[in-house]
Order: C-alpha cells, then sequence, then structure tokens
C-alpha cells in the first residue's frame, strides 16, 4: 500500500501555531506593562507568566520543526520571541519590586 503524502498541511499548521503563540506573547507583554502603569501587580505577574509561556511553546515548536528538518532553530521568529520573553520576564521581576 502506498504512502499518503501529507503536503503541506502539517507545515502550515506549526506555523500557524507559531504565529498564535508569539501574538500571545506580544499581546500579554502589553498587558503585564499596563497592569505596571496602573498599579496592579498581580495582574502583571499572571501576565508576564502567561506571555513567558506562551514563548517557551514557540519555542518548542520552532526547536521540533528545526530537528525534524535539519535547520538551524535561530530564526529571525525565535529571536524576536526570546527578546518578547526576556523583556516579560523583566517585568514581572519589576512587578515583585514594586510588590515587595
Amino acid at each position: 500500500m502506498a504512502r499518503r503524502d501529507p503536503g503541506l498541511q502539517p507545515e502550515r499548521t506549526a506555523l500557524s501555531w507559531q504565529r498564535t503563540a508569539l501574538s500571545t506573547a506580544l499581546v500579554s507583554l502589553l498587558l503585564a506593562f499596563a497592569c505596571l502603569k496602573g498599579g496592579f501587580p498581580i495582574g502583571t505577574g499572571i501576565a508576564a507568566l502567561v506571555a513567558v509561556g506562551a514563548v517557551v511553546v514557540l519555542f518548542g515548536a520552532r526547536g521540533r520543526a528545526a530537528r525534524r528538518d535539519g535547520v538551524s532553530p535561530w530564526t529571525p521568529l525565535t529571536r524576536i520571541s526570546l527578546l518578547i520573553g526576556a523583556t516579560a520576564v523583566l517585568g514581572g521581576v519589576l512587578a515583585l519590586l514594586i510588590l515587595f
């Protein structure tokens, strides 16, 4: 029996999940800064954790795709998500410093 060719559907699905994770991280980061500026440090911490979680999902998906395709995992999208994650962590640390 012949193997079925999956076409480009798995790649499109992986790319759409990467875009979703990146947009979630960006929106969470904006929410974290808005909460920090508004004096709501608990909301800042929660939004920062969501942003970090989205970045972790993005790194995981990108790493699996890079291993599967045999390419470098450090694409521009990965570098941008690393920057977003680092900013989210910095926002969480600032929220904790302001809280205590």
